[in-house]
């Protein structure tokens, strides 16, 4: 809590030494090249499970550290390996990570992570410190420390200035659904989706088995007849797989908690859950972790496990995620600001602490989806200036990087 503390004082100073110009949307941290950051953050990456302790512990020590471990990083190979240099190398270089330090047992993989964060970030500091090259557990964290003293000097230079949403990419994720999130917390966030796209902006939503039932709907708004393909095989490859297992997906998606919260099959769930992409046209179709290349309403072919995708939204350059709930769900990520939502009345009661955005007023006393869509724009503009998310608050922020075999 202390940490939380420290980041909501430091916030509180960053806003009032400067102010939003008309005209612009929100205050973010102007880099030399790329879109601006929503944070500055002083990342400390770990490169491997391995070295996660590590991370803790440097990070355990500054208040003003913030950790990034990983599941995985040892043993990978083809496809595998890639992805986690990739989404690895994309948060280390996002655009809210001001510096960053990559703790690794050696250096051919914290190099390769090093190396892919400079090539989206070629302005960034970076710094390696491994096991091998550095020393034990006591030498690692005195070197890493000395590094973030330094990086740390760096930082405290940078001022928050007017940016606009077309400086923005957004991510829509969806989790603990039920029937609410399709009637109410899904349409809203994509209505805010399509503001931000008419402003010049990106959206980036995903979920693969979560389009099931609902493809041949978002292939109709595919721009071209290549991400149309793209939409369609994405769903066909999950299904295949899924059928290669003998898995019955009923169970595993939808989930129990989506069952008992009303919805009775993947294709129900589908329909709602592609509300959050707003109703314009989808412009590319980009994988796990990659970055688009154009501007407009995106979709990832990624896997729907919560965590596994907001990690997959960030690392495709998301500088902020809004998170739609329905039954609940209180995770968020530790780069991208992750604004929760949900119209659910009983989830709002039951945990105000992990929301952020509370639209039970539409379902209880009729408040109009233009208002709605409104109350959640505004709050996603003050994350974007620096107010802290709930689940940045309470420090319930995870990542997990995909592994290339999908996980249903």
């Amino acid at each position: 809590m202390a940490q939380s503390s420290s980041r909501t004082r430091l916030s509180s100073r960053a806003r009032s030494s400067s102010r939003k110009k008309p005209g612009s949307a929100f205050l973010g941290f102007r880099r030399p090249s790329g879109p601006p950051g929503a944070r500055n953050h002083l990342a400390v990456i770990s490169a491997m499970d391995n070295t996660n302790p590590l991370v803790r512990r440097i990070c355990s020590l500054r208040s003003d550290l913030t950790a990034v471990n990983t599941s995985f990083g040892r043993a990978l190979m083809g496809e595998d390996e890639a992805q986690h240099f990739r989404v690895m190398g994309h948060l280390a270089g996002h655009p809210n990570v001001g510096a960053a330090i990559i703790v690794g047992l050696e250096p051919k993989t914290a190099g390769a992570i090093a190396e892919a964060a400079a090539r989206v970030s070629p302005w960034m500091p970076l710094e390696i410190v491994t096991v091998h090259e550095v020393g034990g557990t006591l030498k690692i964290t005195s070197r890493a420390l000395e590094l973030a003293q330094k990086l740390a000097a760096h930082l405290s230079a940078a001022r928050r200035e007017p940016c606009g949403l077309d400086e923005l990419t957004l991510g829509a994720e969806c989790g603990g659904s039920d029937t609410t999130s399709g009637l109410v917390s899904n349409p809203v966030t994509g209505m805010v989706a399509d503001r931000v796209v008419a402003s010049g902006g990106t959206v980036i939503f995903s979920e693969t088995l979560e389009i099931v039932g609902a493809e041949h709907l978002l292939a109709a708004r595919a721009e071209d007849a290549r991400t149309k393909r793209r939409i369609l095989a994405g769903v066909r490859r999950a299904l295949a797989y899924a059928e290669e297992l003998g898995v019955d997906l009923i169970g595993s998606n939808p989930t129990p908690d989506n069952m008992a919260g009303g919805l009775s099959s993947i294709e129900e769930k589908s329909l709602g859950a592609i509300k959050k992409a707003g109703n314009g046209p989808i412009v590319e179709v980009v994988g796990v972790g990659e970055r688009p290349t154009k501007t407009g309403t995106v979709f990832a072919d990624a896997p729907c496990g919560g965590v596994e995708n907001i990690t997959s939204l960030a690392a495709s350059r998301a500088q902020a995620i809004v998170f739609s709930t329905g039954i609940g769900n209180p995770i968020g990520h530790p780069i991208a600001p992750t604004v929760k939502v949900t119209g659910n009345p009983r989830t709002a009661a039951l945990m105000p602490e992990n929301i952020d955005v509370d639209l039970r007023d539409v379902i209880e006393s009729g408040l109009g989806f233009q208002e709605a869509a409104d109350r959640l724009e505004n709050e996603l503009l003050e994350v974007l200036s620096g107010k802290l998310t709930a689940s940045e608050v309470l420090g319930e922020t995870e990542i997990t990087v995909s592994r290339a075999a999908l996980s249903l």
